[in-house]
């Protein structure tokens, strides 16, 4: 993706514009892949490795320090090594291994033959030579295939055939006949859990010789309403969750990312963030007025105001943003085409000096913030347009992200004040 996601980017749901994304489909059913990862400075970036389940087994990146180069992409099973990242690239003499002439930086350590990576560049300022950084990035990252070392092939290669030929036009359909195309030949992690996962897929119509029918006797409407209380019931359990201040939410590092044999926030992260990053990269906290209602609603003339009681503390490469989506959480359509406030805008303090402004000048110190949330078609005053969010026109129900990249501890564990948010009438001129 060359470009920042708009309102007319309906790909996925919630995406961030505090990236550029490029993403790359992976079969490692016959051949290992090379990962040429180039010099990347004074910025947040992450490679992270997916399994065909949409786990985050694996990252290098700004956050874990990785080294550019080259790194060898292969399927775990076929090595015996456990998923990963696993650095060093050293023969026995001490001399660097090589392949393909490129030396070796490490193996990412797949647990599955298919998968995907989603690598994300942070844009700094969004001008045309910071983009045009970022395309240079890009340019220079490079996907190779290499001979596996070991003569085995273990699933068929991943075609446009397999995804696409034969297939139903019901969505529904569609999504279950490909699981059962795919499922016998990527097997869950846990080889301990295949037993109770084969049975499931049974149970839901799809067979280890890759077809599906589906189960008689079951009322579907019933089973699919089963499945979602359940889904909603998984965030409220304690190992899922941790209660931060003023309101808010995070996911347990354990339900972030990659889920282990935690499938129902797996679904649950995925109905919301699809391919999330695990907590190590990226932290989602969420708000809620109310326990049972993860969304949020505005009247036509009503607004939300987020009190920060100072700057989110971060790694070195870390930022911040809050994205505002609309009720099929996409980004929300405005006369602003602001999608997100972030540390790399213009907020400002309610003297009209900017929250981030020179770094040379802390008169400023760490004060206080606001920020405003109201419908896009409610202007507020002028005082407040750097700090305004447009939420859906008319108000009606929403959703916000807040998103920090390159955490540090005091955001993980809740001892950082999360903004205090309080809703009342909008703030016009």
């Amino acid at each position: 993706m060359r470009e920042l996601a708009t309102s007319a980017y309906h790909d996925v749901v919630r995406p961030n514009v505090d990236t550029l994304y490029s993403a790359a489909v992976i079969d490692l059913s016959h051949h290992d892949v090379l990962v040429d990862v180039p010099v990347i400075k004074d910025r947040f970036w992450v490679f992270p490795f997916y399994d065909v389940y949409a786990n985050n087994y694996a990252n290098i990146g700004s956050v874990t320090n990785s080294t550019a180069g080259t790194y060898i992409l292969r399927y775990s099973a076929d090595h015996g090594h456990k998923p990963g990242v696993q650095l060093g690239g050293e023969k026995e003499d001490g001399s660097r291994l090589k392949c393909d002439r490129r030396h070796i930086q490490g193996y990412i350590n797949a647990p599955t033959p298919y998968g995907i990576i989603i690598t994300r560049y942070a844009v700094k300022e969004g001008t045309p030579e910071d983009m045009a950084q970022l395309h240079a990035l890009q340019n220079q990252t490079h996907l190779h295939t290499l001979k596996k070392h070991i003569n085995q092939h273990t699933a068929p290669p991943l075609t446009i055939s397999m995804l696409n030929s034969s297939l139903s036009s019901d969505p529904a359909t569609k999504l279950m006949q490909l699981t059962a195309r795919i499922a016998p030949h990527n097997p869950p992690r846990d080889t301990a859990d295949l037993g109770r996962v084969t049975h499931m897929l049974n149970e839901a119509g799809i067979h280890p010789d890759g077809s599906y029918q589906p189960p008689r006797g079951v009322n579907l409407t019933a089973a699919y309403s089963a499945s979602q209380k359940e889904i909603s019931a998984a965030i409220t359990q304690p190992q899922n969750h941790i209660t931060l201040t003023h309101g808010w939410t995070s996911l347990s590092s354990t339900a972030q990312g990659d889920y282990g044999t935690n499938y129902a926030m797996r679904a649950f992260v995925a109905y919301s963030g699809y391919l999330a990053l695990d907590a190590s990269q990226a932290l989602y906290p969420s708000y809620s007025a109310s326990a049972n209602k993860k969304n949020l609603n505005l009247g036509p003339q009503q607004a939300y105001i987020f009190t920060f009681g100072s700057k989110p503390p971060l790694d070195e490469t870390g930022f911040w943003s809050l994205t505002a989506y609309d009720a099929e959480q996409y980004l929300v359509p405005n006369p602003l085409d602001r999608y997100a406030l972030n540390d790399r805008g213009n907020i400002t303090y309610a003297n009209g000096s900017r929250v981030y402004g020179d770094a040379s000048d802390s008169s400023r110190g760490d004060a206080s913030f606001q920020l405003l949330v109201q419908p896009a078609d409610v202007t507020p005053p002028r005082n407040w347009t750097a700090n305004w969010l447009p939420a859906p026109k008319g108000g009606g129900d929403f959703y916000l992200t807040l998103r920090f990249y390159a955490p540090t501890e005091t955001l993980r564990n809740g001892s950082w004040s999360y903004p205090v948010v309080q809703k009342g009438p909008a703030i016009v001129a």
